[in-house]
């Protein structure tokens, strides 16, 4: 499937598998996290679980971008594969693998040409 493919191509869509995968171990800490019952003196406790709730529906969002830029970048549409993976890195919490993914992607020979 790879066949083809400069170096920085290959080791792109690598990386941006591997910050799926991380980013869905991630996503289910935060929501087994957030459903913990904590018990604090100082802050309520409903506030912790909806802000780590919150996060992780921003999580979901950037997730999902990430897999449209995985599907982009099987189907060699690198520009748009890339740009969606430095779209996925912005939303919070900051995933840096998806960013070297989506430079990789931008860097790459077949990503430099215009489709």
């Amino acid at each position: 499937m790879m066949e083809g493919l400069s170096t920085e191509a290959r080791i792109g869509e690598i990386l941006l598998a591997i910050g799926i995968v991380l980013s869905f171990i991630a996503l289910v800490h935060l929501i087994l996290y957030g459903a913990l019952p904590f018990t604090t003196r100082f802050f309520p406790t409903h506030l912790i679980a909806g802000y780590l709730h919150a996060v992780a529906l921003v999580k979901c969002a950037g997730i999902l971008t990430a897999i449209t830029g995985l599907f982009s970048a099987r189907r060699r549409r690198f520009q748009k594969a890339g740009i969606l993976a430095v779209i996925a890195t912005l939303l919070p919490p900051l995933d840096i693998v998806f960013f070297l993914a989506g430079l990789l992607l931008l860097a790459s020979p077949e990503g430099r040409k215009l489709s």
